[in-house]
């Protein structure tokens, strides 16, 4: 595993052992565009060729256990794969390796109780009264569920460690690439016998898969963490990094889940063919963030390891360009959806093919229009030690922007789920931005770019990373 340790050692007091070039940051944001796309073509896939080995109730059942162990998974981590992004540029950056070894030593111990924990807890789910009375399979779905909610959340965690260290293909592609690619094969060798399976076995396949992909990672992890020999953190480090975690954990888990909940929202209003084709448009949004996410994976040591050496100015600019690249990306995308929406709609199934589906899909993309105009605002919050006001932020905007969401879906159907949903969006990231502007200083979206010639000066001080 490349980590830059000696990188880090030779540059120890230069503030610059982390830095990249803006060229180097836009080949390295390309590179995890082109994996994030092929990990979503690989999972469409992955869905489809698990289908032709089950019959219908069982690969009902499937997408229930993999959705169920994919929201538990938000949570099972703990939040780890952002900590150790925050810690170990923000050590590595100052020459102090120890430390950051030390703190990455506790997070893999963190992680790996989450995990741990999380999956019993889905095993004894198995056992609850009254859930299981219509599924026979009922508990062995809740361990095969178990087993895959903690390899997709070790496996996120792991990946974060690797993108931490700048290792950032070694990172992303066991999980993104690797295990679906794998997965793919053996349902298709099962699909060549003419071998049906049931949805525990599919469940369990994925998962058993999964944790054969990343176990280069853990081990390799393990090797460099516990071989370095870190001595103990001081009891301000152990307070600051419980601290940033708790933050983290409900910055990191909670949009997701709250995504879920929107979901189930809407399939209980409309019903279950209408939110097949919402659940349609709002996956197929997430093509309008893919450059903003994909540049993030690389982004993200590059802002810790910045901020912390008190460079606001380059967190600034990068942040800034990011920004730029991401709304001009999300614009061409948008413009695709508003002429060849639905034929998109249509390749999913006919009658996803309406004029009232197509709009929802043009909500939708204009939301994550604006949230690609306003740049990695929740990145920056995350990793500059404002996870807490995001916490609180997300919980106030979308407690209120589900309940009008709701009440708007009531109204006006799929047309009040797109309003209500791009709303919240909007409102969020527009408000994440005024608090990085007025708390640190740096505006991250495309109107930061003024703020990259003359950055505003807020008497920030950087962290003594000695103490």
């Amino acid at each position: 595993m490349t980590d830059r340790d000696e990188t880090a050692r030779d540059a120890a007091g230069n503030g610059t052992a982390m830095r990249m070039s803006i060229a180097g940051l836009a080949k390295s944001g390309a590179v995890a565009g082109v994996i994030k796309l092929a990990s979503a073509a690989l999972s469409f896939a992955m869905f489809v060729t698990v289908a032709m080995v089950t019959d219908g109730r069982q690969f009902g059942l499937y997408s229930a256990a993999y959705a169920g162990a994919s929201l538990v998974s938000f949570f099972a981590s703990v939040g780890q794969q952002s900590t150790v992004l925050r810690f170990w540029p923000q050590y590595a950056e100052a020459g102090d390796l120890p430390s950051a070894h030390g703190m990455m030593v506790r997070s893999i111990a963190v992680a790996f109780a989450g995990v741990i924990l999380s999956s019993l807890l889905v095993v004894a789910f198995g056992f609850a009264p009254y859930f299981g009375e219509d599924t026979v399979e009922w508990l062995p779905l809740c361990v095969s569920a178990a087993i895959l909610s903690g390899a997709l959340g070790w496996s996120e965690f792991a990946s974060g460690a690797f993108r931490a260290k700048g290792a950032l293909i070694s990172g992303l592609l066991p999980r993104d690439v690797v295990w679906r690619a794998l997965t793919i094969a053996a349902v298709l060798a099962l699909r060549f016998e003419g071998i049906k399976i049931s949805a525990v076995m599919a469940t369990l396949l994925t998962a058993g898969l999964l944790i054969l992909s990343v176990l280069p990672q853990t081990v390799a992890l393990l090797r460099d963490t516990l071989g370095a020999r870190p001595p103990p953190l001081s009891d301000g480090q152990k307070a600051e990094f419980n601290t940033v975690t708790m933050g983290l954990w409900g910055a990191t888990s909670l949009p997701p889940a709250l995504g879920q909940v929107g979901t189930l929202l809407v399939a209980g209003i409309l019903g279950p063919e209408i939110a097949g084709a919402v659940f349609v448009a709002d996956r197929t949004t997430r093509l309008v963030l893919l450059a903003l996410n994909g540049i993030n994976q690389a982004l993200a040591p590059e802002i810790s390891a910045a901020f912390y050496g008190g460079d606001k100015a380059h967190v600034q600019k990068m942040t800034s360009l990011t920004a730029l690249g991401s709304f001009a990306a999300a614009l061409v995308i948008l413009l695709a959806f508003w002429l060849l929406g639905p034929l998109i709609l249509a390749a999913f199934d006919a009658s996803y093919a309406t004029p009232a589906i197509h709009t929802v899909l043009i909500l939708f993309g204009l939301g994550a229009t604006v949230a690609a105009a306003c740049g990695p605002v929740e990145l920056l919050m995350q990793l500059t030690g404002l996870q807490h006001s995001l916490v609180k932020l997300l919980v106030a905007v979308n407690v209120v922007g589900l309940a009008v969401t709701a009440l708007l879906t009531w109204l006006l159907g799929p047309l009040g789920v797109g309003l209500g949903t791009a709303g919240t969006v909007m409102i969020a990231t527009i408000w994440e931005v005024m608090i990085c502007s007025r708390s640190i200083g740096i505006n991250p979206s495309v109107a930061g770019l003024l703020s990259a010639v003359r950055p505003k000066r807020t008497g920030f001080v950087p962290r003594d990373h000695t103490a």
